[in-house]
């Protein structure tokens, strides 16, 4: 009769073991049915991860062959672009670096994303700045090549020595060259008869000396102050005359000139300068050439024939 209330007491223990054992299996299938949805998840994440991280790999080859191509095209950059293009290469190695990761999370993925399309407004950024000094170029180029092609039909022959005007230094300094105005030679003599009298002459025998006259054009820009104006008169035979060594250079060259003066220039058209030249032995017949120089340069010829 004692044996009944124990029978039911170990069935209450049992049921509520089996209870309780069937509790956890419940939580075990339930854990585990969550994590095959995670890992579910997790694969499909990593499967759009990895479909993403090709398409920043596309993306990243495209900008990279963008630098590639605007490298080859303007292959004489200036400093500062040649420090801009090396900064690039260097951000387009790190994004690669980073694209190497097999494992690439969601933080890392974002990162390289963010990185790209930086890169990418970069690269757009350089090839305008690139564009814009391309234009910058020509336009110099054009007006480079304006300013020659006005000044070659105005310059002295001297002037149109220089073939090409690199700068617009050169420019100014071409622009500054004084000009000889109605240059013109003559042999004179002295007449002794009633005073003396100078006399001109186109004989040889009778010319004792040849009278060069000229004045200077007018000129704004150049540099006002005293001129030396040498005169270079030129035999039949081509040899300077010259009754001593002197020299001026001319063009960078060393030349022999007959006379010298000085002249006060404040950049207004002068008065006519006259200058004579005297040969030892006396003028023979032939063409004389007369030349002017100043500063380094030519500024005005003219001819005399004495028979």
């Amino acid at each position: 009769m004692e044996t009944q209330p124990k029978d039911k007491k170990s069935r209450v223990y049992l049921l509520i073991l089996i209870g309780i054992l069937l509790a956890l299996n419940i939580g075990i299938l339930a854990k585990m049915m969550s994590g095959k949805k995670e890992n579910e998840e997790l694969t499909a994440q990593n499967v759009a991860l990895s479909n993403d991280k090709k398409a920043l790999e596309a993306e990243l080859a495209q900008s990279e062959a963008d630098l590639n191509a605007m490298r080859s095209e303007n292959d004489s950059l200036s400093s500062e672009l040649q420090a801009k293009d090396q900064d690039l290469e260097a951000k387009i190695k790190q994004i690669k670096s980073l694209l190497s990761n097999n494992k690439l999370t969601t933080k890392q993925y974002n990162q390289a994303k963010a990185d790209i399309q930086a890169l990418k407004d970069e690269i757009t950024a350089y090839k305008n700045q690139i564009a814009e000094l391309t234009q910058r170029n020509t336009e110099l180029m054009s007006e480079n090549a304006g300013l020659s092609q006005s000044l070659s039909s105005e310059q002295t022959r001297s002037a149109e020595k220089d073939k090409v005007i690199a700068t617009k230094d050169k420019v100014i300094a071409i622009a500054k060259r004084l000009h000889a105005n109605s240059v013109s030679a003559v042999g004179v003599r002295e007449r002794k008869m009633f005073g003396k009298k100078e006399v001109a002459t186109d004989k040889a025998a009778k010319t004792e000396e040849v009278k060069v006259v000229f004045s200077i054009d007018k000129n704004a820009v150049s540099d006002a102050g005293d001129k030396d104006i040498f005169v270079k008169l030129i035999a039949p035979d081509g040899s300077p005359v010259t009754t001593k060594v002197q020299t001026t250079k001319v063009d960078g060259t060393e030349t022999l000139y007959t006379q010298k003066i000085i002249i006060d220039y404040q950049n207004e058209k002068t008065a006519p300068y006259s200058v004579y030249c005297t040969k030892q032995n006396g003028f023979q017949k032939g063409e004389y050439t007369i030349e002017l120089f100043t500063e380094g340069y030519k500024i005005g010829s003219t001819k005399l024939l004495l028979k």
